[in-house]
């Protein structure tokens, strides 16, 4: 592992909050506006961490002309080891008093850590959360969000809340149970040791890393605007069909079924976790199996997505009476999947991929 870019000399002081950006194979014109929107920030506290996780293209060299120009940036060249590892990585270099995850894909807006870290300062809480946009190719959807803005009305969550807001990483219209878009007090993940775990690389890791972030916070609060801008690339792999990758979420929704089982807020978390898992089983057959791209003939498709459904933790979730806050048409997906119509959902797969494509 290899680092470049400027250090604080002297009596510099540590900056206010570490940036960090994992990067691997992410197209050029998104690279650099992530990168320009971190350097653009009206905080000048700050320090840009671009990890460059072993990509095999331009990347690499994308960081360091940057790091070239801006004293504040840092790059760490590693080898691949996965969005956990680069994280990781990152965290484990981080000199600031809060961590912020950005992905190398997305954007921010310029006031983003001014204003969380004004208001994660006055409060003194362990953790600040903003809203979301996502970025399609010619439209813009914010997230919708449950929680009280605290620019609304000064609302903090403390203690119990906190187990409230833990329960609301499993509800899937909450939009919490990510590792961006967050302002994290850097003391919380040392004095607990919370890193990213390596093992499941991706999927639902970030799911995983927050269950175990918000088992230990004790305040938090909610600004409802929209700094973090998430860019959907119907080519990532949350939105295709990777074998490889299915697997690895299972593993995370196993690692997370084992720390509800051990959480002290177990009775609220567990009701939620079918739930939950069942978003994730009826994108893996739209977005996943029966998504037009996958080059699979049908017969293929149906026995691989067959096989998928018969892993206990599978079975056991579609059993679950919980389907509070699915739509109607993932209820219908979900009848589909329940009563085995495998042709009727490579149809809807190919509605959706349509769907998509005009948005």
């Amino acid at each position: 592992m290899t680092g470049s870019g400027a250090e604080h000399r002297g009596g510099s002081p540590a900056p206010q909050v570490s940036m960090i950006v994992p990067v691997y194979k992410v197209p050029e014109v998104y690279l650099r506006k992530c990168i320009e929107s971190c350097m653009a920030q009206t905080l000048q506290e700050i320090e840009i961490l671009l990890i460059d996780d072993g990509s095999p293209d331009e990347c690499g060299g994308i960081c360091d002309e940057y790091a070239g120009q801006d004293s504040r940036i840092r790059v760490i060249h590693k080898e691949n080891g996965g969005l956990c590892s680069a994280r990781n990585a990152g965290f484990l270099a981080a000199r600031g008093n809060w961590v912020m995850f950005v992905d190398g894909d997305d954007w921010i807006d310029a006031d983003m850590c001014r204003t969380m870290l004004e208001a994660g300062e006055r409060e003194n809480v362990d953790l600040v959360m903003c809203g979301i946009v996502r970025e399609y190719g010619h439209s813009s959807q914010p997230y919708h969000f449950y929680l009280r803005d605290y620019a609304s009305g000064g609302k903090v969550y403390r203690e119990k809340e906190c187990r409230w807001l833990q329960q609301q990483l499993l509800v899937y219209n909450g939009n919490i149970a990510v590792a961006y878009s967050k302002l994290i007090r850097r003391s919380i993940l040392e004095d607990h040791q919370i890193l990213h775990d390596e093992a499941l690389r991706q999927g639902a890791e970030g799911l995983e890393f927050n269950i175990r972030l918000f088992e230990k916070i004790r305040s938090a609060l909610f600004l409802n605007r929209p700094f973090y801008h998430y860019i959907y690339n119907e080519e990532s792999i949350s939105s295709s069909h990777s074998e490889e990758n299915h697997a690895y979420v299972i593993r995370c929704f196993e690692k997370i079924r084992d720390l509800i089982e051990e959480s002290e807020n177990r009775d609220r978390l567990l009701p939620w976790f079918d739930n939950r898992l069942l978003y994730v089983i009826i994108t893996t057959a739209i977005s996943g199996y029966f998504n037009p791209d996958n080059p699979a003939p049908f017969s293929e498709k149906k026995r691989g997505y067959a096989a998928y459904l018969r892993q206990p933790i599978v079975e056991k979730a579609l059993r679950t009476k919980n389907l509070r806050g699915l739509s109607r048409q993932r209820r219908f997906v979900l009848f589909l999947i329940r009563t085995r119509q495998f042709r009727a959902l490579d149809v809807m797969g190919r509605a959706r991929k349509w769907q998509k494509g005009h948005m």
